[in-house]
């Protein structure tokens, strides 16, 4: 069957903002307060961003884990990126499964989905992925829904998402609007990098014109 396996933050939810906060609250540290920073920031990958932030390696569980449970509380102020809601309707409708995989916890998206309207487009949501783990949260995910590699596709907004997808032999569309910038998600040679929602779609359902189930 037709799967689309969706990443949350930066795809779905525009939660960069409550990112940085959570993550200034958590690191203090000068950089996440200065928009020009910030925007240096977003054409970083994740392991540059953490040198960067003076963050070492063996703090990263800690602060993963804090930050899930921050964002709780800042779930109100993240809303769903404009026309998405649209993107997702019609691949529902088109009878695409759609999954999510993320590092976020689930009870977090679960919340999410159910505020903004969009739950039922969702069959499972996986989350509470490691940072690193995408390559082995996707195969997993695979092979608990008997899915084939030519029948899934990746959607995300980050180095660390094409990269995972790149290591499991599917296609991955990375998209502009999210954590990284475009031009530096092109560097890494994803599928295609999308800039709006409408393409997207449009290129979402031409690869799933390609896929016989």
């Amino acid at each position: 069957m037709r799967t689309i396996i969706f990443d949350f933050d930066g795809t779905i939810g525009d939660s960069l903002k409550v990112t940085i906060q959570i993550g200034h609250k958590l690191t203090g540290h000068s950089l996440l307060t200065k928009p020009e920073e910030i925007e240096k920031l977003r054409g970083l990958r994740l392991i540059d961003v953490a040198r960067e932030l003076g963050i070492k390696k063996y703090q990263w569980p800690f602060l993963l884990y804090r930050g899930r449970r921050l964002m709780t509380k800042y779930l109100g102020e993240i809303q769903p990126f404009s026309q998405i809601d649209e993107v997702l309707a019609s691949l529902h409708k088109s009878g695409y499964r759609l999954i999510i995989m993320s590092s976020n916890s689930k009870r977090n998206i679960d919340i999410f989905l159910a505020e903004h309207g969009l739950a039922t487009y969702f069959e499972k949501i996986y989350g509470g992925v490691g940072l690193f783990g995408k390559a082995a949260s996707l195969r997993k995910i695979m092979r608990q829904n008997s899915l084939s590699r030519g029948e899934v596709i990746y959607v995300g907004d980050e180095p660390r998402d094409v990269e995972a997808a790149k290591h499991e032999q599917i296609p991955c569309v990375a998209v502009g609007w999210g954590f990284n910038t475009a031009q530096m998600l092109s560097e890494h040679a994803p599928m295609i990098v999308v800039r709006t929602r409408t393409q997207l779609l449009k290129v979402l359902e031409e690869w799933g014109s390609s896929v016989t189930d």
